[in-house]
């Protein structure tokens, strides 16, 4: 059932995407159809498996200094902040397998805990301003390896990215694609390549256990993918939030975002997969990826077009419009703290981190519509430094996370 529906879904897809020039008004239709049809075939529900148990080690750090902690200690030792996992006696526990060049130290099992999806949407928000809580209490996830996925494996993955990336220019572009990319090559390369320094720099922050860069880099071209689903949508639905709103670009967060995120998802739930998705910070590179995709591909399109086109616009983009990264990589955060916690994901585990990405991408796309040509442009620049700072907290945060989990001290599951 699961592989005929995507069959069927792919199969809609291709045959709306070839019909486009006959039948531009089903366009959209039978691609959300077709779209829709996929995901329920590659995001079937799991069966709900009992919450494992973890052995995360006792030495854990003050989350206000990052001072070591001690079992008995009320209070840290170096800055007097109340220690959040105070323990009266320490009590033995089993040990864990001893890593090579790691003392072994005693051990506290801890739980995983079962995610409401509604509460986290919540905290999803309070995250935009205030400190995420330290993730003290996890699944085994956050240890687990993946097991390896060999040369064949590897090879379908950079096939289908290809594929992926081709086929997007075959599509949009039609038979003229070449030529077209061949005429501005400059600009195309230089529209990727800056796409690929940002997500470069945010792959590094990754110190503890970077991702396999093959599933970056599918995730990355998926982003470049789904525009070929979005760029139709938008064009239909734009003109109700013309008619009603006044601004036919505030449908891009409502159609461009769950479109991202829909490669992330399908990749991180895979069984072949899953395993490498285990922290938050994994959420933010792949979110990322993804948003890097998409942003390199609306700036040479950009660019193409002859009434708003230039280099002008694609230096300015290039500067600002980062934002798409930013947006799926908080929607990646918070599908991995979901993973993290309970061990395996769940669909509406997508719901709070895409809620508050639709909501900066909506703001961002209708800031001068709001409050004007001037003010809007000062929104804009808040709205960036704020981004700014965003991604570096959250950054922050889950490689604190990491540190009490142990993954300085050699814990980290590296393949």
């Amino acid at each position: 059932m699961q592989k005929n529906l995507i069959i069927a879904g792919i199969l809609g897809l291709v045959i709306g995407l070839f019909v486009f020039d006959y039948f531009i008004v089903g366009v959209p239709v039978i691609s959300l159809i077709s779209l829709i049809t996929i995901i329920a075939g590659v995001a079937s529900k799991r069966k709900e498996q009992p919450i494992p148990i973890i052995l995360i080690p006792q030495q854990l750090h003050c989350t206000n200094c990052g001072n070591p902690l001690f079992p008995g200690h009320k209070f840290c030792t170096n800055c007097g902040a109340v220690n959040p996992y105070h323990i009266t006696e320490p009590q033995p526990q089993n040990q864990a397998p001893a890593t090579p060049g790691l003392t072994e130290t005693p051990q506290m099992e801890l739980q995983g805990v079962e995610v409401n999806s509604s509460d986290n949407i919540g905290r999803a928000f309070m995250n935009l301003f205030a400190e995420r809580a330290p993730m003290g209490k996890v699944s085994n996830a956050v240890y687990e390896k993946l097991d390896p996925v060999g040369i064949m494996g590897s090879l379908k993955l950079f096939l289908v990215s290809a594929a992926l990336f081709i086929g997007f220019y075959l599509l949009f572009l039609g038979g003229q694609a070449y030529s077209i990319i061949n005429n501005n090559l400059v600009y195309f390369i230089a529209t990727y390549s800056v796409a690929i320094i940002y997500l470069i720099i945010i792959y590094r922050t990754d110190k503890y256990e970077k991702e396999p860069f093959k599933f970056v880099l599918f995730v990355f071209v998926w982003g470049v993918f789904c525009g070929i689903i979005a760029a139709p949508l938008n064009d239909i639905l734009g003109p109700l939030f013309q008619a009603s709103l006044g601004n036919s670009t505030l449908i891009g967060p409502f159609t461009e975002e769950p479109l991202k995120a829909a490669g992330l998802y399908y990749l991180v739930t895979r069984k072949r997969f899953r395993d490498e998705f285990n922290t938050p910070l994994d959420g933010i590179v792949y979110g990322f990826a993804a948003g890097m995709g998409f942003f390199a591909m609306e700036n040479f399109i950009y660019y193409l077009n002859p009434q708003i086109g230039g280099s002008g616009l694609l230096i300015m983009r290039s500067l600002l419009l980062w934002g798409h990264g930013v947006w799926v990589a908080t929607t990646g955060l918070w599908l991995a703290i979901a993973k993290t916690q309970r061990g395996y994901l769940k669909r509406s585990d997508l719901i709070p981190g895409m809620l508050v990405a639709i909501t900066l991408h909506f703001f961002w796309n209708g800031w001068q519509g709001f409050l004007g040509y001037e003010l809007g442009w000062a929104a804009l620049i808040g709205q960036l430094i704020f981004q700014f700072w965003y991604m570096k907290k959250i950054i922050r945060e889950a490689l604190r996370d990491e540190t009490i989990w142990g993954y300085g001290q050699g814990l980290a599951p590296v393949e």
